[in-house]
């Protein structure tokens, strides 16, 4: 009875020394603003007010804080990976990691927590080049609207309207990680796909009439590389992309970058550390886009080829931290438009007073900026001036995916206007009607269309 007393006695005693060594390192160690392996900035201690602690939030930001800034927070999530590897090898079915997060890789705040956001930027406009430093003119004038006809068909001519089916196979959202690979889990929305087809519809019917008009919806890698249970039912984006193609207006060209994807899926077309595509991959995006806009396609072997660094470690390995992916990083590789000369200007926010050059397929975003190298990050507004002479400008609006894409439309178009709805306010038809843009392109990954930041921002602009 007294050894178990005593037993007693020392567990309580540890405890507390745990709880005030711990305690004290709290509050004396500098508090840390960014996680670089997580890709966001960590809570600092919140500011207290009366009405946060009336309705409990007050002890909920504590918290988040506490648990941001709790002493060796980063060895302590290393240690417990790595004893979970070593204690349960086979954890999951199948090798298959399976992980819950806490936050969109699209985030609804872009900014701070934004990977795809750019950095301050840096002066790098080609050599011999004339930056226009306009970009917009100033809104004036009004344009009439006009109505695209549909064509009609009987009932019985119409096709089967696809559907989801009632059951989900596998959990919402998360992460799935498969050997060296880590992708985001997939599932649709079937009102949401209408819906955003329907934005879309709208801008055909009206300002956009007189537009070539085109739609690009991106799978994501799991739809690529993941077992069978993962890309089907709600999680299929190709039934998904079905559901979205029979509600888009006949007009609207239907680029199917899936098809190209699959037929090159032995390639390195999807990073393995990060959301994104490559540059290989958006190629293959771009050659569908050709072949529905009239082009012909320059080939890989027509463009010059470079490769970065195998350092790149994205946003899917920062959301989990594991093992497997940071010991087997991604090599980033694009090919340079065939184009004899441009000019890249870029508008990093809203009121459009921040204004640099940018380079395209810049080698020098290296490591954890290696996928801003293609066109930059997320802004406002990219124009790109070349020295083509098709008589075709284009108008691109689109996440982070369009990125790796908009170098490739260089090869073609005289002018390329990149929007991004969550920054940019003003109306696209103006920015159409003012510099005469004749191509429309409406390019998103398959989660963008349930982004409710991207969303609104689109459904501003698009009026």
């Amino acid at each position: 009875m007294r050894q178990k007393k005593n037993n007693q006695i020392i567990l309580i005693t540890a405890f507390v020394a745990f709880l005030v060594i711990f305690g004290v390192l709290h509050i004396i160690l500098p508090q840390e603003t960014i996680s670089l392996d997580e890709g966001r900035r960590l809570k600092t201690f919140p500011k207290l007010t009366y009405k946060d602690a009336v309705t409990g939030k007050q002890a909920e930001k504590i918290e988040a804080w506490y648990n941001d800034q709790f002493p060796f927070r980063n060895s302590l999530i290393t240690i417990g990976k790595s004893m979970r590897a070593s204690l349960f090898p086979n954890l999951n079915p199948g090798g298959l990691a399976l992980y819950q997060i806490n936050r969109d890789l699209m985030p609804d705040d872009p900014g701070d927590d934004d990977p795809d956001t750019p950095p301050a930027p840096i002066e790098t406009s080609p050599p011999n080049q004339v930056v226009d430093p306009t970009g917009l003119s100033d809104p004036s004038g009004e344009t009439g609207t006009s109505e695209s006809t549909t064509p009609t068909t009987t009932k019985q001519e119409d096709p089967p309207i696809p559907t989801l089916p009632k059951e989900n196979p596998v959990e919402k959202g998360g992460l799935v990680v498969m050997g060296t690979r880590a992708m985001e889990r997939f599932y649709g929305d079937e009102k949401l796909l209408k819906n955003y087809a329907n934005r879309l519809n709208t801008v055909k019917t009206t300002w956009g009439a007189n537009l070539n008009m085109y739609s690009m919806l991106i799978p994501t890698a799991i739809e690529i590389y993941a077992p069978e249970e993962y890309h089907s039912g709600y999680c299929s984006q190709q039934a998904c992309l079905d559901i979205f193609w029979n509600a888009l207006n006949p007009g609207i060209g239907k680029v199917d970058s899936l098809d190209k994807l699959l037929r090159h899926r032995d390639e390195y077309i999807y990073y393995r550390t990060d959301h994104h595509w490559t540059g290989r991959g958006a190629y293959y995006a771009y050659v569908a886009f050709c072949e529905e806009a009239g082009w012909a396609p320059v080939p890989l072997s027509d463009m010059e080829h470079y490769q970065i660094e195998g350092t790149f470690l994205g946003s899917l390995w920062r959301a989990t931290n594991e093992t497997a992916l940071k010991d087997n990083p991604d090599t980033t590789e694009g090919w340079r438009p065939k184009v004899e000369s441009y000019t890249a200007t870029a508008w990093d926010n809203p009121e459009m007073t921040v204004t640099y050059q940018i380079i395209l397929n810049d080698e020098r975003c290296t490591g954890v900026n290696s996928y801003l190298n293609y066109s930059g990050g997320d802004r406002a507004l990219l124009k790109i001036v070349t020295s083509n002479s098709s008589g075709r400008k284009l108008l691109v609006t689109k996440d982070s995916f369009g990125n790796a894409l908009v170098p490739y439309f260089a090869n073609h178009y005289d002018e390329i206007y990149v929007i991004d709805p969550r920054y940019y306010v003003r109306p696209l038809k103006q920015l159409v009607e003012e510099n005469g843009i004749t191509d429309y392109v409406a390019v998103n990954y398959m989660f963008a269309i349930s982004n409710p930041t991207w969303l609104g921002g689109f459904d501003k602009i698009i009026k």
